[in-house]
């Protein structure tokens, strides 16, 4: 069964601050597929998977949908 799910990676900019960004992967119990670094908000991404779960979204368009959704 394939599944997006939410990445989590902790950053600190030039000032120390520390700072969450949020990526997307993507199993299927044999392949994966992880893009990090696409958003610091969390609640648009979590919409975004969301969807990509209820579509069954193939994995070859990810990378169309992630350059979409930073479009916006």
């Amino acid at each position: 069964m394939k599944h997006y799910s939410i990445t989590i990676t902790e950053l600190y900019d030039d000032e120390l601050k520390q700072l969450t960004i949020y990526g997307i992967e993507y199993s299927n119990g044999e392949r994966k597929l992880v893009i990090t670094d696409i958003t610091e908000d969390y609640k648009r991404l979590k919409r975004l998977v969301d969807l990509c779960n209820e579509l069954e979204l193939e994995v070859s368009q990810l990378n169309d949908v992630v350059e979409d959704f930073l479009s916006e």
